[in-house]
């Protein structure tokens, strides 16, 4: 099988970091990078990666993001922000990919519970 017959049918971007949540000026630049990296840009850098397998067999692609980043929630300004962006990367890349007939999801849960949100109290939940 040489190198043109590959292809990837489905990719998932799943990767998330949460950090403690914190009012913004406290919140360091180290921590905002951090969860950019994580949250937004792995998944930029794998979808690139992969797409010309995924277009070759009009696959799909698969982003999880999160209802925080639609809705403004009080010290998660970091996570937010990178949930909106990978939220948005997600709508540009399925009006992009429309011509090449592969399929792109965005899922943004709710909250629930995690091995993440172990720093927040019942009565915040």
């Amino acid at each position: 099988m040489d190198e043109t017959e590959y292809c990837l049918w489905g990719l998932v971007n799943n990767a998330g970091l949460l950090l403690c949540p914190v009012d913004v000026e406290l919140q360091s630049m180290s921590g905002y990078r951090r969860l950019m990296e994580v949250n937004f840009l792995s998944a930029v850098a794998v979808t690139q990666t992969f797409l010309p397998l995924i277009r070759r067999a009009k696959g799909r692609v698969v982003n999880i993001s999160s209802m925080a980043g639609e809705v403004p929630m009080l010290s998660f300004s970091a996570y937010s922000s990178t949930k909106a962006a990978l939220s948005s990367f997600s709508r540009i890349l399925r009006m992009e990919m429309l011509q090449w007939g592969v399929h792109v999801a965005l899922i943004q849960p709710t909250g629930f519970k995690t091995s993440m949100d172990f720093h927040i109290t019942d009565t915040e939940k």
